[in-house]
């Protein structure tokens, strides 16, 4: 959250931080920017490291975001990026049109191991799962939602994969202490 909301125009090319701590006030109550999501819900989610990238096309792409719808959505370091990969998943879920089967049924997985990772009841398998999910549905789906229904959640794990991983259970060891095969990875 910023100090101002803005609704304006700015110039291609503006940096975000511009946006942000200049034209938007920063961070209320001297809080900390963590980062700044882009291109509405299948955009990327940016952290404050590169705030001050340019607003445009390909610099956006080069962190995993779109220019999408322009907005912007700007988070203090109180937020957790794995909620926020699940809030927009489930934006994706619900606004699936259901004509190809990736992203119909590629976003309720994707939902269904976030949850399970938010409800540490996941492993590095489940998370290894989620990131090949994504690259599924990415490059199979036939729309652009299907197509960029995986951007926040491969944006957040691109930047904040300590989140992901502080939340996973280790995994189940056999008799001789090697790693048991998982029955089923969405179980």
């Amino acid at each position: 959250m910023v100090s101002t909301i803005l609704r304006r125009v700015v110039p291609m090319g503006t940096t975000l931080r511009k946006i942000v701590e200049t034209m938007g006030g920063g961070a209320p109550d001297g809080g900390r920017i963590k980062a700044v999501q882009t291109g509405g819900p299948s955009g990327g989610c940016i952290p404050a490291e590169s705030l001050d990238t340019p607003v445009d096309y390909d610099s956006l792409a080069k962190l995993g975001s779109i220019m999408g719808s322009g907005g912007m959505i700007v988070m203090d370091d109180s937020t957790r990026m794995v909620d926020v990969a699940r809030f927009f998943m489930e934006f994706c879920m619900d606004e699936s049109c259901g004509k190809c089967i990736p992203c119909r049924a590629g976003t309720v997985q994707m939902h269904h191991l976030l949850t399970k990772i938010l409800g540490r009841k996941a492993t590095s398998r489940d998370l290894q799962k989620l990131e090949e999910l994504c690259d599924m549905v990415r490059n199979t789906s036939l729309c652009g939602l299907g197509q960029t229904a995986p951007n926040p959640v491969l944006s957040t794990l691109r930047f904040f994969r300590n989140e992901y991983t502080e939340l996973l259970n280790p995994e189940p060891q056999g008799p001789n202490g090697e790693a048991k095969k998982a029955e089923t990875a969405l179980k």
